[in-house]
C-alpha cells in the first residue's frame, strides 16, 4: 500500500515511516522539514520512501495526497505552548492545513491524530463517550478536526502523551522534560503533583497508526483512545520513578504554575484493548532509554 504521512519527518512520523517501510509499504513523506532531514536520514535512500518538502497549507499538497492509497495526518503545530507562541501559524496549519488535507483525501482510508487533551480538566477516567472539554487553542483545533471528520469513515485516534527517544527528539514532552532536568540540572520543580496523566511510548504510538490502517474495517468511522491503563500516572509518580534511577533534588511547589491545557484525567482504553492493542513498552523502559541518551549527550 502507498501511504501518505503528513508530518512524516516529525517526532512520531519518522518512527512511523520506518515501521511502515519495514512492513513492506510505500511511504509518501510530506513534511516542511522545519528540523531538517536528520530525523529521516536512516530511511532517506530506502526503496519505497518518497520525500516531499511541502507545507500542508499549500495547494501543491493536494495532488500528492490524491496519489496515495491511504493518508495518516500527523502534521501540526503540536502542544499548547507552541500554539500560544505562534497563534497565527497554529491556526493556519492546525485548522486550515488540516481542512486542506481532509478535503484532498476524500474516499481514502484516513487516520487522524487528535489528542487526549480534548478531555481537558475533567478530573476523572474518560472513555470515548465522555464529554470533551478542550481548554487550550491546541486542543480546540484538534477537536475542530474531529468535527470535520464526523460522519466519514476516518479513524480518529486520541493518543496518550508520548514519551521516549526518537530521531526527532521532543524535549517538551513531560516524561522527556522531567528526565532531562533531573540529569542536566540535578533538580526538578514540580507543580500540580497529583494531576493525572496517561502516557504511551513513542514506538507504541507510531505502531497505533499502522494498527489503525491494518484494522481499518473494524475501526473506521469511530474515535479511539490510544494507550494502556498500566501507563496512567500522576505527575508525582513520574518524578518518583525518575528519582529511583537518577539522583536529583525534587521540589514540590503547587503555587508555582499550572498546566494551561488543564490535563487532569485518567483514560479508559477498554475499546482499543478489546481489538488487541496494548502497550509493549513500559514507562521504565522509556526512562531508561532517555537516561542513557542524556548521559551520553
Amino acid at each position: 500500500m502507498k501511504i501518505a504521512i503528513t508530518g512524516g519527518a516529525g517526532y512520531v512520523g519518522c518512527r512511523l515511516s520506518e515501521q511502515l517501510l519495514n512492513n513492506g509499504h510505500e511511504v509518501i513523506c510530506i513534511d516542511w522539514l522545519k528540523y531538517g532531514v536528520q530525523p529521516i536520514l536512516n530511511i532517506l535512500d530506502r526503496k519505497g520512501f518518497h520525500l516531499h518538502k511541502i507545507d500542508i497549507c499549500s495547494p501543491e499538497v493536494e495532488p500528492i495526497l490524491k496519489s496515495a492509497d491511504a493518508v495518516i495526518h500527523l502534521a501540526g503545530i503540536v502542544g499548547y505552548p507552541s500554539c500560544e507562541r505562534e497563534p497565527d501559524l497554529a491556526y493556519s496549519v492546525n485548522v486550515e492545513g488540516t481542512n486542506r488535507v481532509i478535503d484532498a483525501s476524500v474516499g481514502k482510508p484516513f487516520v487522524y491524530a487528535s489528542t487526549g487533551s480534548v478531555y481537558g480538566e475533567l478530573g476523572k477516567t474518560c472513555d470515548e463517550t465522555c464529554e470533551t472539554n478542550p481548554i487550550s487553542t491546541y486542543s480546540v483545533y484538534k477537536l475542530d478536526g474531529e468535527k470535520k471528520l464526523k460522519g466519514t469513515d476516518a479513524v480518529i485516534l486520541r493518543p496518550a502523551t508520548a514519551f521516549g527517544v526518537s530521531n526527532r527528539l521532543r524535549q517538551d514532552l513531560l516524561v522527556n522534560d522531567f528526565t532531562y532536568k533531573a540529569i542536566a540540572e540535578k533538580k526538578l520543580v514540580l507543580f500540580e503533583k497529583h494531576f493525572k496523566r496517561t502516557f504511551l511510548s513513542i514506538n507504541d504510538l507510531a505502531r497505533s497508526f499502522r494498527w489503525a490502517l491494518e484494522k481499518y474495517d473494524i475501526m473506521k468511522g469511530e474515535i479511539w483512545n490510544v494507550g494502556d491503563e498500566t501507563l496512567n500516572h500522576t505527575k508525582l509518580d513520574i518524578a518518583q520513578i525518575i528519582k529511583s534511577k537518577v539522583d536529583y533534588e525534587l521540589i514540590i511547589n503547587d503555587e508555582l504554575s499550572h498546566d494551561k491545557d488543564g490535563r487532569d484525567y485518567f483514560v479508559d482504553y477498554t475499546k482499543i484493548r478489546n481489538i488487541g492493542f496494548t502497550a509493549t513498552e513500559t514507562l521504565e523502559d522509556g526512562i531508561d532509554s532517555l537516561v542513557k541518551l542524556y548521559h551520553a549527550a
